[in-house]
């Protein structure tokens, strides 16, 4: 398994997950209940997003959501429970590789004037290259 790690603002998530990090696997923790099932806040609620059980399928690679920080919220104010536009409340997403930093956003996932998602990434803020590195020519 080999991991990278991209230069992103930020350290690691609340699930010690890092940022840029490129994560191998199809099963995760919920973001948005943390992996307990139930909303945080609300007792007795299911999380919507793992439907109780507290882990999310998603298929891999995967890098955290740098839109929502790993959180698996958005809007504002960030004590709402409304998941966030690019994950869907997983805290993840999917990616395929190569990837390198999107130079539109510079990696922050939201467009530079205004707090919506990046048009060029989807908010993941991360895009595909076009080659992969073993395709790449020695000049």
């Amino acid at each position: 398994m080999n991991w990278k790690t991209f230069d992103f603002k930020g350290g690691r998530t609340r699930l010690g997950r890092k940022m840029g990090e490129i994560i191998e696997g199809d099963r995760f923790n919920c973001a948005l209940c943390a992996g307990n099932g139930i909303l945080p806040g609300i007792k007795d609620r299911k999380c919507p997003v793992c439907k109780g059980s507290g882990i999310v399928s998603l298929a891999g690679p995967a890098v955290v959501c740098v839109y929502c920080k790993g959180r698996g919220r958005g809007g504002y104010p960030s004590r709402t429970n409304i998941t966030c536009p690019v994950c869907g409340g997983k805290g993840l997403v999917s990616v395929t590789e190569p990837i390198e930093v999107c130079r539109h956003c510079r990696g922050t996932g939201a467009e530079p004037n205004n707090k919506l998602p990046c048009l060029k990434c989807r908010g993941k803020g991360v895009v595909t290259t076009g080659q992969r590195p073993s395709e790449k020519r020695a000049r």
